[in-house]
């Protein structure tokens, strides 16, 4: 026999009220980054939307309910059958319901869909906590995070257990950003899911209005610290912590949950190493294996080669196979050799009739490397399914 049915409807974002309380309204999934430091130099940003992607389907309701007490079917399989939020919930179908609001959420930034690994059901929270962030920044063409390092780990559990950000970790030796300060960043989420609080994070960071605003230190719709967890796991925030910038192709990551007062806790602590990276305790190199041919779409067969760079001039070889309807292309080239500090960026267009998978670009002028020392660069092709970035190419010395 078919019970009462319950239709939830939205609740404010900004209390604290347990996950685990009956559903008589719908859930508001809690963010909070770090107090924001002082003014300074802004470094580059991720390109964020104009306004938050309301989920579809709605993860942040429980949807028309059947059944009676102890037994009831939700739109929202997340959704436990006495009609309450779970502290945390990994089963299939919830991954599933999760996974395809991310998946709508990024068509509408041109986005490929995100792919889970086949063994996304054997990871720690803390590892779904990292390939769910590098799914993210590989998506939009910026380098994976390597892996989970033990002292960050550590660090982000014991922000995790005072549902705090996570400071910086002790017994790892932290380098600095292209601006001079310490690179790192830190964020705290609650909810039910990790690609739930990676919604949130990524898709519905900034402002929505009074009640529909997850990210509480986004205060309004000017407020700095709107978009802030978004541009702090994508690596870059000139207004929390200091970023480590969206080109980093060394820096490490340190993810933790816990349940504190009966809701869940996430933290992600990342971290640019000052020197070689150290050893990790969970990889993202082992972890690719575990994807389909081609589901991580972003950097499908881009290779860059230097062929000569004197004088102030830098030309480059790329090759490109696999895009379809690219329309421009752009050579990054940065101060270093390490793909960190962007020093000029040349677009140009890539005409998809003519089919071309191969090409040099010549950059010269004195102006354009006014710097001595080695330099590095990456080729991105722009295209309606996302951006693609080729590997980090040292090109030697002005």
């Amino acid at each position: 026999m078919v019970g009462p049915t319950l239709v939830t409807g939205r609740a404010p974002v900004l209390s604290r009220a347990p996950l685990g309380a009956v559903i008589v309204a719908s859930i508001g999934l809690l963010l909070a980054s770090s107090v924001p430091a002082g003014p300074r130099l802004s470094m580059e940003r991720p390109s964020n939307p104009g306004q938050n992607i309301a989920p579809s389907p709605d993860i942040l309701s429980s949807g028309t309910c059947n059944g009676s007490a102890g037994g009831y079917t939700c739109v929202n399989p997340c959704v436990s059958g006495n009609l309450t939020w779970p502290v945390f919930a990994s089963d299939p179908a919830c991954t599933a319901y999760v996974l395809s609001a991310i998946n709508n959420a990024r068509a509408l930034e041109n986005l490929s869909p995100m792919v889970l690994p086949t063994n996304w059901d054997s990871l720690t929270i803390p590892e779904q906590l990292l390939v769910a962030t590098d799914l993210e920044r590989v998506a939009r063409g910026y380098p994976p995070y390597l892996g989970l390092n033990v002292n960050l780990n550590h660090a982000a559990m014991v922000a995790a257990l005072a549902n705090a950000d996570p400071a910086l970790a002790t017994g790892f030796a932290t380098g600095y950003d292209a601006l001079g300060a310490t690179a790192w960043g830190g964020t705290w989420a609650g909810g039910y899911n990790v690609l739930a609080a990676d919604y949130m994070m990524v898709y519905s960071d900034g402002w929505g209005g009074v009640a529909g605003t997850s990210n509480i230190d986004c205060v309004s719709a000017r407020s700095p610290a709107c978009w802030s967890h978004r541009d702090e796991l994508l690596g870059s925030d000139a207004t929390f912590n200091d970023g480590v910038g969206l080109w980093c192709s060394t820096c490490e990551m340190g993810a933790a949950y816990a349940v504190v007062k009966g809701a869940s806790s996430y933290t992600q602590l990342v971290e640019f190493p000052a020197a070689r990276p150290p050893s990790m305790l969970f990889r993202w190199q082992d972890e690719l294996s575990y994807f389909p041919s081609g589901a991580i779409g972003t950097v499908k067969t881009i290779a860059m080669a230097r062929v000569a760079f004197a004088n102030s001039t830098l030309r480059v070889v790329w090759s490109i196979g696999g895009v379809q309807n690219a329309s421009l292309a752009a050579v990054y080239t940065f101060r270093g050799s390490t793909c960190a500090r962007v020093s000029r960026v040349a677009t140009f267009r890539y005409v998809a009739a003519f089919n071309i998978r191969r090409s040099t670009v010549t950059i010269s002028g004195a102006a354009y490397f006014p710097h001595r020392g080695p330099y590095s660069a990456v080729v991105r092709i722009y295209a309606p399914s996302g951006t693609m970035t080729s590997n980090c190419v040292p090109v030697g010395h002005n």
